[in-house]
């Protein structure tokens, strides 16, 4: 089961990725903020989030492929878990997002980076145990400017093909109108979510009043991180709207169920 007890759509309609950042650094202020959300997340969750702040310049040094150049950002989340944890994905996305959530919250600019980072370079800053990974990491800080530039605006103008709410959620016509409100926001949610290269590789369901969450079975290398992500949005879409649920894995399916 994971859960967070916090809604924060508000968050997900500001947050988009950001790869320009400025030379300000992040104050000490600051800092022991964003550590104590990632100690409560690793404390809540059994993950191993470890930050980097104001001397990771070489991780992001050079391309990142598919998510464009990230350009003066010296600070980051690695993003760690057990490698024995059949459901160590998931939850990486899903924690990993809520941490998005809460630095956009902060005023910070974010992007996720899976692949495409120089490892060797977050090797020398952080260590790892045995069995622990390092998924992906987390570029922050504080942003060049609010206004886009337009080399962001290209790379925004390819994620804005959104799949519809019924493009990503088969049985809608299934639905019970009582329930209806609080999935239809928790799937408007999931349009905003982020994914690799935006292949959106969710599909959701709905089976006795409960919403079911599968991949699509695009590859990515990164779909069940993405599916962590997508959980977190929808349910912050159905919190809003009065709905409070959890997931569980169940039957080899996360299920989206009445917390009560």
């Amino acid at each position: 089961m994971i859960r967070i007890d916090e809604v924060l759509t508000e968050e997900i309609n500001k947050r988009c990725s950001r790869r320009r950042y400025s030379e300000k650094p992040i104050t000490v202020q600051e800092e022991v903020e964003i550590l104590k959300i990632i100690e409560k997340i690793n404390d809540d969750s059994g993950l191993e989030f470890e930050c980097c702040i104001n001397y990771g310049n070489e991780v992001f040094e050079g391309l990142t492929a598919s998510y464009g150049i990230i350009k003066g950002c010296s600070s980051y989340t690695a993003l760690i878990g057990d490698s024995r944890d059949e459901l160590i994905e998931e939850k990486i996305g899903y924690y990993g997002e809520y941490l998005v959530l809460k630095l956009t919250q902060m005023g910070f600019g974010t992007c996720w980076v899976g692949g495409t980072f120089d490892k060797k370079a977050v090797a020398k800053d952080i260590k790892t145990e045995y069995c622990d990974k390092l998924y992906c990491v987390i570029a922050l800080g504080n942003l060049e400017s609010e206004e886009k530039t337009n080399f962001e605006k290209v790379l925004g103008f390819f994620g804005k093909n959104r799949k519809s709410a019924g493009e990503i959620f088969t049985s809608i016509e299934k639905v019970k109108d009582e329930d209806r409100d609080w999935i239809l926001n928790g799937l408007e949610c999931v349009r905003k979510a982020p994914s690799a290269l935006n292949s959106q590789p969710w599909i959701f369901g709905y089976k006795d009043g409960s919403v079911y969450i599968k991949g699509n079975g695009k590859k990515t290398g990164f779909e069940k991180i993405d599916l962590g992500i997508a959980m977190l949005h929808f349910q912050m879409g159905a919190e809003e709207k009065g709905y409070v649920g959890q997931w569980k894995f169940i039957k080899n399916c996360w299920e989206f169920v009445n917390r009560e």
